[in-house]
């Protein structure tokens, strides 16, 4: 869906388990994130969304080609710092022809720039991907 509201409309959602957070919005709030990262991308023009995953060790939400360069992006819904699937991911691309310039994930958190890994709070995923390592 372009639109997160329609999402929960359509999946028939209680509004009550948005607002209060019970345990069937803690596993329903990462696809609403995901959903969220993906409209805004769409909104940046880039029409062709990627996934990426290692056989069940790793995954990667969004793969975007742009500026000649492939970004992994993760996702995460909370405040998590986990990073393994970005590991793996440059772990196996590191020495292809084309390597991630950056490794992405956006959180809850705040803009953090730590080694290869740059950090994009979820409300400002607009400018995904405008810093390099």
């Amino acid at each position: 869906m372009l639109d997160v509201g329609l999402l929960g409309a359509m999946s028939k959602l209680d509004p009550r388990v948005l607002l209060e957070g019970n345990q069937l919005f803690q596993e329903f709030k990462g696809s609403l994130t995901e959903n969220y990262v993906a409209t805004e991308l769409h909104d940046k023009h880039f029409d062709e969304l990627y996934y990426w995953s290692s056989e069940g060790i790793a995954e990667i939400d969004f793969v975007i080609s742009t500026h000649q360069s492939i970004f992994p992006l993760e996702v995460k819904a909370g405040i998590s710092k986990q990073k393994k699937s970005l590991l793996v991911y440059e772990q196996k691309f590191s020495k292809s022809e084309n390597p991630p310039p950056v490794l992405s994930r956006t959180t809850l958190r705040n803009f953090a720039h730590e080694a290869a890994i740059v950090n994009y709070p979820l409300y400002a995923i607009s400018l995904f991907p405008r810093f390099k390592a």
